[in-house]
């Protein structure tokens, strides 16, 4: 294992026919506006840790909760923006199964509570990033065109990825430090 992550997170990572999908959805001509993520960067997060020492600890926590949890189904359907369509920065794809994944990020939570600092210990919005914005822009028309509208198949989440990030400035770089099936 690792001696330390400087920027760690848990993740779930769509399947390729997911990613060929989402690829296929968006039209990312070069703006000003939009700061596009690549397919590389597509994931959703369940829980962020930051800087950590322990990754051998880490792992056996998020083990643990993996082990507790059932695999869930999955589909990525519709959009929205952070902090709202009307003022958003963020541009996001949205996630069937929030109910199963907010279970699963509970479990994580409790299991790994030590490696998460303070203003990291929020509510799981589970989400897919596809655009961050330079400034903030209405995407109401947007996300009203993404409503409801399926992006790929569903799939069956078994696995968990503990991931660090490298900020460089061509975008974030990931690199995957352990994968965790869930049930077992």
């Amino acid at each position: 294992m690792s001696s330390g992550l400087r920027r760690g997170f848990l993740a779930v990572v769509p399947p390729e026919d997911v990613l060929d999908a989402i690829d296929a959805l968006l039209e990312r001509p070069k703006s000003k506006l939009f700061a596009w993520t690549r397919r590389d960067q597509w994931h959703i997060t369940l829980q962020f840790y930051g800087r950590v020492g322990d990754v051998d600890g880490l792992c056996a926590g998020i083990q643990a909760a993996a082990a507790a949890s059932q695999p869930a189904q999955i589909l990525v359907r519709g959009g929205g923006a952070f902090p709202t369509p009307p003022r958003a920065q963020v541009f996001w794809l949205g996630v069937d199964g929030t109910d199963a994944l907010i279970d699963i990020h509970a479990t994580v939570a409790a299991a790994t509570r030590d490696f998460i600092d303070r203003r990291d210990r929020i509510a799981l919005k589970p989400h897919l990033t596809v655009a961050r914005l330079n400034r903030k822009a209405d995407l109401t028309a947007d996300v009203e065109a993404l409503e409801g509208v399926p992006v790929g198949p569903p799939w069956l989440l078994t696995e968990l990825l503990l991931l660090e990030s490298n900020t460089k400035p061509s975008g974030a770089v990931y690199t995957e430090h352990a994968r965790f099936t869930l049930g077992t």
